[in-house]
């Protein structure tokens, strides 16, 4: 009886994740439009010790200007560990569109959308990810990820990890299904972690314009094509998202230190 009616919750919290994910809100980006969000999954403490995690951080320079973001960084949904079926260690995976590049948020959009079309249920398992989720990630091993704290495009809002629903289980092993959820995404230009081998990565998804990592580091942002129509006040946009996402680094790296 407990396993019927954690299935049956599982289903309900994953119907309601994609029902957001393909919310009206995901139509071109209206300028300034920064206080809507998706349903939120209310707040649980973090549980997470990394000792050596003080040399492998580092913070962005507006960090001292977090309060003009205000509280909009703590509505951005977000899961526990195991919320999808696997070990993601143990800090929270922030889950919402919000958190990433306008440009990469509106083509994932696009992506649930036409796997919808296609009867491809899609959930978003983590979408932005702090330089401290990085590293957890790290200590964990070679099959969660190559790449240290800093040089994931999770850090800078052009990534994302998704997985197919079936009747409101997370399927994590169909190549079939995982092969052609890649081929939409490749349709819009973005690139496929179901193309690496080491680690295969099949529900991982990034966008980047050809502007590498370490430019990335040093805040140079990939060029959006017809960007001034599409997001005409895209810098600030991104300003506003920096000082969001520092906020969540500054709420996640302090975890560590306790």
């Amino acid at each position: 009886m407990r396993l019927v009616l954690s299935g049956v919750l599982f289903a309900l919290l994953a119907t309601r994740s994609v029902l957001a994910q393909v919310n009206p809100l995901f139509a071109p980006f209206d300028c300034r439009k920064h206080t809507e969000s998706f349903d939120v999954i209310a707040p649980s403490p973090f549980a997470v010790e990394i000792s050596d995690f003080e040399d492998s951080v580092r913070f962005m320079d507006d960090v001292a200007e977090i309060e003009e973001v205000g509280d909009n960084w703590k509505e951005w949904a977000y899961v526990e560990n195991f919320a999808f079926g696997k070990d993601r260690g143990a800090m929270t995976m922030i889950t919402d569109l919000n958190a990433l590049h306008p440009y990469f948020r509106d083509q994932i959009s696009t992506l649930i959308r036409n796997c919808k079309a296609k009867g491809i249920e899609i959930a978003v398992v983590e979408t932005y990810r702090t330089h401290a989720k990085q590293h957890e990630y790290k200590t964990m091993g070679k099959g969660y990820t190559n790449s240290g704290a800093g040089k994931s495009k999770h850090q800078y809002g052009l990534a994302v990890d998704v997985v197919p629903i079936i009747k409101g289980v997370p399927v994590w092993n169909n190549t079939s299904l995982w092969r052609k959820v890649g081929m939409q995404g490749e349709r819009l230009g973005l690139r496929w972690g179901g193309r690496w081998r080491r680690p295969y990565d099949p529900g991982h998804f990034e966008w980047t314009g050809g502007v590498a990592t370490g430019s990335l580091h040093a805040g140079i942002f990939p060029e959006v094509p017809d960007a001034l129509k599409r997001y005409p006040c895209l810098d600030d946009d991104l300003e506003l998202l920096k000082k969001s996402w520092a906020a969540w680094e500054t709420e996640q790296s302090s975890l560590t230190r306790k």
